[in-house]
This record gives structure tokens, C-alpha cells and sequence, in this order.
């Protein structure tokens, strides 16, 4: 899979994602979402978009620099996402396990996206 086709679909994924949660909170009249949801989901669409293309670029040069790609981009990607998430608890004052819960869908589904497109790359590759 392509840079260009992972962020599209990428984008539109991201979009489902980020626009579901407003669909229920508004359907079933819960409170799902903190105020600091998009600002979590826009972090972790860039975040993931970087990490995905310095893995692809990593699996592109083949050897033992795909593996370190893939895992070094994931490392990196989980110690600023709890970075951010930290700063978000030491800055606010409301419900936190709505801003933990928040922050849990929207990063377990971007990573599992990307996951499976870096597999995908992988599964190509072996095909060679």
C-alpha cells in the first residue's frame, strides 16, 4: 500500500472514527466525549500519518531495518501519545476516565489501521 492510498484511506477512516462518537453521544443524549476529544484525535491522525511513512520508508530498504522501522516508529508513537495524554490529565480537571476512555478508542483503532497496512506491506514483499 502506497503513502498516498494509506492516507486516504486513512483519512476517511479517521473520520468515521471521529465523527461516531458525536453521533451516539447526540442519539442515545450521553456524555461520552471530553472537550478534549478532537484535540486527541488530530494528535494522534499526524502522529500516526509520521509513523506510518517512516515505517514504510523503513520497509522499503529492506533487511533489519524494516523490523526496527516498524517497532522504533511504534515505540515512538505509544511514549508521545502517553506524553500528551499525561499532559492532558495534569492540565484538566474533568472526569478522567472519560479523557482515558477518549484517548483508548482513538489510539487502539488508529494503531490497529496502521498495523494492518504495515503487515499488508509486509505480506507484499514476501510475495517477491
Amino acid at each position: 500500500m502506497t503513502i498516498l492510498k494509506f492516507l486516504l484511506l486513512f483519512s476517511a477512516f479517521a473520520v468515521i472514527v471521529i465523527i461516531l462518537p458525536y453521533g451516539v453521544e447526540n442519539y442515545f443524549s450521553v456524555s461520552l466525549l471530553s472537550k478534549q476529544f478532537l484535540l486527541i484525535g488530530f494528535f494522534l491522525f499526524f502522529l500516526t500519518i509520521i509513523v506510518y511513512i517512516v515505517s514504510y520508508l523503513g520497509i522499503e530498504k529492506g533487511g533489519q531495518n524494516s523490523v526496527l522501522s516498524v517497532l522504533g516508529g511504534l515505540t515512538v508513537k505509544m511514549i508521545f501519545s502517553l506524553a500528551m495524554i499525561l499532559l492532558l490529565f495534569l492540565k484538566t480537571a474533568e472526569n478522567q476516565k472519560v479523557l482515558a476512555g477518549n484517548f483508548f478508542y482513538v489510539y487502539f483503532l488508529f494503531t490497529l489501521f496502521e498495523v494492518i497496512c504495515l503487515l499488508r506491506n509486509l505480506r507484499d514483499q514476501n510475495k517477491m
